[in-house]
């Protein structure tokens, strides 16, 4: 059913599912649930003010869509939607699954061919879930073998050794991957350039002994199975990336544009991404192609939890050492496409994007600008640049965002590193999305300049 309510709350949503072409996937009894949606959004008896589109981020199946959805919807304030505000929530999921968090096993071996213990994931099924995102040709079916089957065959307790190197048939899989998912394409703004399979692996061999480097610090990745594998999970974080704007600017774009046909000039409409999500969103009220077109009215805000993507990415002019030019969303920031206020979190505890994003997208050492801002490096940690942005007041616990710091047609970084900051594995906080304070934050945004009785 489109419609979903989440345990234990009186809070619900709509899910809508597309496949990995951003084409809607109709629902298990055979009913399309943007027709629903829709259907409930116009009903008259509705009286619907705002709608609030949501995108999950990376690493995403339609389970951890739903379990993203109920967690971070389920820790906002009933009691702060009284007020004349009658809000309808869609949530959207798109295919961004990249790799099973199943722990590698060797093939069988000995007399009895012994099976992997239980729990294990064989080679041919990793092989069967990558080609499954990267493309299922033979010449990467070949390539994902080579490096999975060495991966395999090396005994996941080993440490990196200061003389460790890939291997040269794994070196060259590597670069049979990374000529399909056109990772070495220098021209893309969003997916940066210069990546190679043997630095990836060295920048690896160089964090192992650090308390705070690029991939986690306290030596997350000191096993030499993990290095090897890190430039496969880059070519993946990669590619997930292309696959965030390739869907926001086609099923993302057609479903919002559907919604703003649809309702009244006087609802108001809001997007909220997390992590690649945030490329959704914004690629979504971008539209398509070259020449960006703004829908029919505009988005009335968007709120960019923990963004993967470019720190550069709405800059109207991108510093000449990072490239020039122009970033590719650099027109969501006018007021044709957002009217209202344009929020992004960051936080110095979300490993995913401050250490695993630049080092995915082509650099190992901190290459710097003047300013001390980095070539590459995601909007969790940085924020919004060239942009005009202005710095929030540091979200704290127990905040409720007073609304009066906002403003219209303003783009706003806000540290959350008070709220964001519960450490899981090697992606530390970048998950830690359930909190109140959140909530707070995109919904004060998203009701600038709405009058509420009392206020």
């Amino acid at each position: 059913m489109s419609l979903r309510r989440i345990p234990g709350t009186s809070q619900s949503y709509h899910l809508i599912s597309f496949d990995g072409h951003g084409d809607e996937v109709r629902d298990a009894d055979g009913t399309i649930a943007s027709e629903v949606a829709l259907a409930a959004l116009t009903d008259p008896a509705a009286g619907i003010t705002d709608v609030f589109i949501l995108s999950h981020g990376w690493q995403g199946d339609y389970d951890d869509a739903i379990s993203q959805y109920d967690r971070w919807l389920g820790a906002a304030n009933p009691d702060g939607v009284g007020d004349g505000i009658r809000p309808f929530v869609i949530g959207v999921h798109w295919p961004s699954k990249a790799w099973s968090d199943r722990e590698l096993e060797a093939a069988p071996s000995g007399l009895l061919g012994d099976e992997p213990p239980a729990g294990g994931m064989s080679v041919a099924d990793a092989v069967d879930e990558y080609a499954a995102a990267f493309g299922d040709s033979e010449d990467v079916r070949e390539a994902l073998t080579t490096v999975l089957q060495h991966a395999a065959d090396t005994d996941p307790r080993q440490a990196i050794g200061k003389d460790d190197a890939l291997p040269t048939e794994v070196t060259e899989a590597y670069r049979t991957l990374a000529a399909h998912v056109g990772a070495n394409d220098s021209d893309d703004s969003l997916l940066g350039g210069g990546w190679t399979p043997d630095d990836a692996f060295e920048a690896v061999k160089a964090d192992r002994d650090g308390d705070d480097g690029l991939l986690g610090g306290g030596g997350f990745f000191r096993k030499l199975r993990d290095a090897l594998l890190t430039p496969l999970r880059q070519l993946a974080f990669w590619h997930g990336k292309n696959q965030a704007r390739e869907f926001g600017e086609r099923g993302g774009a057609q479903l919002l544009r559907a919604i703003l046909a649809a309702t009244a000039p006087a609802v108001r409409v809001h997007l909220m991404g997390h992590s690649f999500g945030t490329i959704v969103v914004s690629s979504a009220v971008r539209g398509p192609g070259d020449a960006p077109s703004a829908p029919a009215r505009p988005v009335t805000s968007m709120f960019l939890v923990q963004g993967a993507v470019s720190l550069w990415a709405f800059a109207e002019h991108v510093p000449d050492g990072v490239g020039g030019g122009r970033g590719y969303l650099a027109d969501v920031v006018r007021g044709e496409f957002v009217s209202g206020p344009i929020v992004a979190t960051t936080s110095k505890w979300d490993y995913a994007v401050g250490r695993f994003y630049p080092l995915a997208v082509g650099i190992a050492g901190q290459y710097l600008l003047g300013d001390e801002l980095p070539k590459y490096g995601g909007i969790g940690t940085f924020g919004i640049q060239g942009a005009g942005a202005v710095d929030l007041p540091d979200l704290v616990p127990g905040s409720t965002s007073d609304d009066t710091a906002f403003r219209p047609g303003t783009v706003y970084n806000i540290d959350a590193s008070q709220v964001i900051h519960t450490l899981d594995g090697a992606s530390g906080a970048h998950n830690d999305l359930a909190h109140a304070e959140l909530s707070w934050l995109g919904w004060r945004a998203a009701l600038v300049g709405v009058q509420r009785p009392g206020a």
